[in-house]
């Protein structure tokens, strides 16, 4: 059952800007073993340059409730990230952000309330959420930092841009950088969009009037879009850079386009960076990119961020060019059941992602997936490869799959949407997909919640193979163009806190699922298997799969059945 929604984004920042919550108490020290493994995105001839947004990072009553747990795994994430330089938002607790620095070997990091920061202390408490810059020492030496616009609380939140200047030394070219780290005012109502919207005309006329021919980033959580705003019906606030392409690029405008989200609940991207002209002609062309590091993280949103990290890479001094990876795959069928193996190479680097099509509609980024497919016949598999520094290279093979005829049929619970849009509990539902060979009824079967039994199918219901059918709470909430009923109790009473969905053909378990408040807790977000469409695979949440919130009844990209 739904939940009243939210204010858009209210983890970003306070209704009110005035926090004055106690950080923690010092911890022992980070062990320096990484507890999970994430693949680098560095690359060692580029600058790597990232923003990420670390949800109330120490605060002992916001955010994330186990501090040494986020700590621990926001170290996992820049470690093995390799980035050069990190624009980071939300640091709390100074004793924790110097204990992250200190488990990073060869980083160095200053946080807006330091006292090398100009004016810090003065405009950041020590309880109240920050800005930061970690560095790679070898890369880059502060030269000198301190707080801008101070002046304009308002427009800016009460935290104010933090102006960090650099020299960044690589491929025996030293030049002074300036990276502006920001965390604009959050939420989607009108005065927000309004201080969001004055704070970029004063930080554009800033850089206007102060670096009109530096080098300068900025970087951070803007806390709205490059598109269109989060306000609905509403231009970006920061219309004006985007409006001077001659002075500003801003890479990440290429995720707006793509809806690429940049949170874990919300569908826009709203952690961005901008770069004078200076600096676009050395952007890596399709480098901005949001890493989803929840897919080696459990429970990432829960326990370390709602924010992804945002990547961008830029040639500094007399940079080479880079290797492409070579893609290879092999292939291994059983029936329907294939298990595609990675077997791809990069010369100068390492391949750290992979793109499967299998050629009937979805796909995986999964480095050796297994495939189920709904009916034999021959696929053209394409493979993507992309190496640590950005470069993709893709090959294809066919692949023949046996007679579906040759497999049973089986049923299984596909994708639940328990917190439907908005608070019309109609729109709650289970999908239920033939993933054998065979047609099977399922008259008579039943699907139960924790509590009892919520719908009955109907005599003569069958399900072929390859083929779902959906069980909506209620008809008023069934869409066009796939096959679905309405649940015969009229209702299904879903509980986002968590709950069971048994399917039962008489007294027989055919399948189940228990769920909690993690795959529960967005609104209008569903849970999906992943993969998809596999027996026995896990649960996920629909957006961390797929650019769509959920598809009841159609295939986990859209497609139909």
């Amino acid at each position: 059952m739904a939940v009243a929604a939210a204010l858009l984004l209210a983890a970003c920042g306070p209704a009110s800007e005035a926090v004055t919550e106690p950080v923690g108490s010092p911890r022992a020290a980070l062990s320096s073993q990484p507890v999970y493994a994430i693949p680098s995105r560095g690359a060692p001839l580029d600058l790597d340059v990232a923003t990420w947004n670390l949800e109330w990072f120490g605060d002992p009553n916001l955010g994330p409730t186990d501090d040494a747990l986020q700590l621990s795994n926001a170290r996992d994430v820049m470690a093995g990230a390799d980035q050069d330089v990190w624009g980071m938002q939300e640091i709390v607790d100074t004793t924790d952000f110097r204990q992250l620095v200190q488990a990073l070997p060869g980083y160095g990091g200053v946080v807006a309330s330091d006292a090398t920061v100009e004016g810090g202390a003065a405009n950041y408490s020590a309880s109240e959420q920050k800005v930061a810059l970690v560095y790679r020492t070898s890369v880059a030496t502060l030269v000198g930092a301190r707080v801008i616009l101070a002046a304009n609380q308002t427009e800016f939140a009460g935290r104010p841009p933090v102006e960090y200047r650099l020299r960044v030394t690589l491929n025996g070219t030293t030049e002074e950088l300036v990276f502006i780290v920001l965390h604009a005012k959050a939420f989607a109502d009108a005065e927000s969009w309004s201080r969001r919207q004055a704070a970029s005309v004063l930080l554009k006329d800033y850089l206007d009037a102060t670096w009109p021919t530096a080098a300068v980033f900025v970087i951070g959580d803007l806390n709205d879009d490059l598109d269109t705003s989060i306000l609905a019906g509403s231009p970006t606030p920061y219309a004006n850079f985007l409006s001077d392409p001659a002075r500003y690029l801003a890479p990440t405008k290429a995720l707006s386009d793509a809806g690429i989200a940049s949170t874990v609940s919300y569908p826009d991207i709203i952690d961005h960076q901008i770069v004078t002209n200076e600096l676009a002609a050395r952007y890596r062309a399709g480098s901005a990119a949001v890493y989803r590091v929840d897919a080696y993280i459990p429970s990432y949103g829960t326990h370390t961020t709602d924010h992804f990290p945002v990547l961008t890479r830029f040639a500094i001094g007399g940079t080479s060019a880079n290797v492409a990876p070579q893609a290879s795959f092999t292939p291994s069928c059983r029936l329907l059941v294939c298990t595609f193996t990675d077997a791809s190479t990069d010369a100068d680097g390492s391949v750290i992602a992979w793109r499967w099509d299998f050629g009937d509609g979805t796909s995986s980024t999964v480095r050796s997936p297994s495939k189920t497919y709904a009916i034999g016949g021959s696929y053209t598999v394409r493979l993507t490869a992309t190496d640590n520094a950005g470069a993709t290279a893709s090959t294809t093979r066919t692949v023949t799959v046996a007679p579906s005829t040759k497999l049973a049929g089986r049923i299984i619970i596909n994708e639940i949407l328990a917190n439907e849009p908005g608070s019309t509990t109609a729109a709650e539902g289970i999908e239920l997909v033939n993933v054998g060979g065979t047609k099977v009824s399922i008259a008579g079967w039943t699907l139960s919640d924790g509590t009892m039994v919520r719908h009955t199918f109907a005599a003569r219901t069958e399900l072929l193979p390859g083929k779902s059918i959906t069980v909506f709470a209620g008809t008023s909430a069934i869409p066009s163009g796939i096959v679905a009923v309405a649940a015969s109790t009229g209702q299904l009473n879903l509980a986002n806190s968590g709950d069971q969905v048994i399917l039962r053909s008489g007294t027989k378990v055919i399948d189940q699922v228990s769920y909690g408040a993690d795959l529960a807790g967005a609104d209008g977000v569903s849970m999906n298997r992943f993969p998809d469409l596999i027996p026995g695979s896990a649960f996920v949440l629909h957006s961390a799969m797929s650019p769509l919130a959920s598809s009841l009844g159609k295939r986990s990209t859209g497609l139909p059945y």
